[in-house]
């Protein structure tokens, strides 16, 4: 793999914070977060739904790409890191005659489009981008086309974060690119230190930082973004999810972190406590996960608490971009509460029709080709992409070629990722993040109580919760 690609992979998830950001969304989260609730009233549906059954799905044909279509055009709509190259979309119009219209366009600019031309009842397109943070929404409306019976049962239980766009037992798209999250060390640093095996429980990590701290090898070790962006909730996610426990009681959709003893309370004193010993760099406070990103690459901080895998480790190797790429640096499983990490979740992008489209088979055969290999290869090779495959298949192949970074730990932590909601995100999820990220500000700043922020924390959601079954 080229260090281009690592250049782009950077320039990648930079583009995803910026179009993520909360604090560009924040004057449209009410409004959109009210329309998804009127949405979901006409359809009669809700985030927490009951459980579906298991997914019915078609068994793999021989030839499931076939030219009965030939003559045709699909309409695919993806943000920038989704954009096969045209070299490469000629070779699915060679395999079945379907020409294939593919447009850009920013991700929360793919989410509006669809909220408005399904409110119109016309189709967005034919194939295009489902965020993971979207499919309590889209499944609730009944937007989407069921995959069940229109892919290959191998292709959907071929890649371990399909289950992340099932809505009450309906694959409503399929992921075509992984994300998850874990922690990254620079090994050096700890080394310097004094410190031999990486931390696997929070206690060690504090314990380490400490430690690094005291020998000055840096004066800040901990990285982890605590300005009012989407970044910052993700390690109280990931902490929270790595004692084991849910964000929402997976029956009744009732918040599990009201008290400080809860999991989600212990993860907000483990900020704070980080925080408040020195070992958290000031700015911080105003930073989003790329710039502290950047912190690591430049050698300030010896931790990026909450990073991904998806050549992102790897950014940190390359010496064109990288003050620490001759260092020993680790991509290591998130740290546990009880020494034991039992999970973090992930962050998956999908393929879905809608069900508006009018080449629903059409839109099939693309999406099946895309999770093929030779497209999932592409997919992390190509340096207009960068994307971590969906396919298990491709994420073992790379492995043995040796192109992913710290290949063989991902392998090892995939059988632990879940998705953050279970029944699929809220449609409130985008306000919910808002207020998370303001309430940890909050509290590691001292602006207020965490027992408080939590207690309101879990207010909001209940309320929240309450609107969405009275609509």
């Amino acid at each position: 793999m080229k260090p281009t690609n690592y250049l782009h992979q950077e320039e990648k998830t930079m583009n995803r914070v910026a179009h993520r950001s909360l604090g560009r969304r924040g004057t449209t989260i009410a409004t959109a977060t009210l329309t998804a609730l009127a949405l979901v009233s006409a359809t009669q549906g809700t985030a927490w739904a009951a459980k579906g059954g298991k997914p019915k799905t078609r068994q793999a044909g021989a030839s499931f790409l076939t030219k009965k279509y030939a003559g045709s055009t699909i309409t695919v709509l993806l943000p920038p890191w989704g954009q096969m190259p045209k070299s490469q979309l000629a070779k699915f119009t060679k395999a079945t005659g379907i020409k294939v219209n593919l447009e850009s366009l920013a991700w929360d600019s793919i989410h509006d489009k669809v909220v408005t031309s399904e409110a119109a009842n016309v189709s967005p397109y034919d194939v295009g981008e489902v965020d993971w943070s979207w499919v309590g929404q889209f499944g609730a409306a009944g937007w989407y086309t069921p995959l069940n019976r229109l892919l290959p049962h191998s292709v959907i239980a071929g890649s371990p974060m399909s289950p992340a766009f099932v809505y009450k037992g309906k694959q409503i798209a399929m992921p075509y690119l992984m994300d998850f999250r874990g922690t990254v060390l620079n090994m050096t640093y700890f080394r310097k230190a004094g410190i031999t095996k990486a931390p696997t429980t929070w206690a060690q990590l504090l314990a380490d930082a400490k430690q690094i701290k005291a020998k000055g090898i840096v004066q800040y070790p901990v990285g982890i973004p605590l300005s009012v962006t989407e970044g910052t909730p993700t390690p109280w996610y990931v902490l929270i999810k790595s004692t084991g426990t849910e964000l929402l009681n997976p029956k009744t959709g009732a918040p599990t972190f009201k008290s400080l003893s809860s999991p989600g309370g212990q993860a907000l004193l483990f900020e704070q406590e980080i925080y408040k010993d020195g070992l958290v760099p000031p700015g911080e406070i105003s930073l989003t996960d790329v710039q502290t990103n950047s912190l690591f690459q430049a050698g300030k901080i010896a931790v990026v608490l909450s990073a991904s895998p998806g050549g992102l480790a790897a950014t940190f190797k390359d010496p064109s971009v990288s003050k620490v790429a001759k260092d020993d640096i680790a991509f290591i499983p998130f740290p546990g509460n009880d020494g034991h990490a039992t999970g973090t979740f992930e962050l998956p992008e999908g393929l879905g029709i809608p069900k508006l489209s009018t080449h629903k088979a059409q839109a099939a055969m693309f999406i099946y080709w895309w999770e093929q290999l030779p497209q999932q290869l592409l997919e992390y090779n190509n340096p207009n992409l960068g994307d971590l495959p969906s396919q298990t298949a491709a994420i073992k192949t790379l492995v043995a070629q040796g192109k992913l970074y710290d290949g063989k730990t991902v392998l090892n932590i995939l059988p632990s990722v879940r998705p953050l909601f279970p029944e699929g995100a809220p449609v409130w999820y985008p306000q919910f993040s808002t207020d998370v990220a303001t309430m940890i500000q909050n509290v590691v700043e001292g602006k207020s109580k965490p027992e408080a922020a939590l207690s309101q924390l879990a207010s909001q959601v209940e309320s929240l919760e309450k609107q969405t079954h009275e609509f």
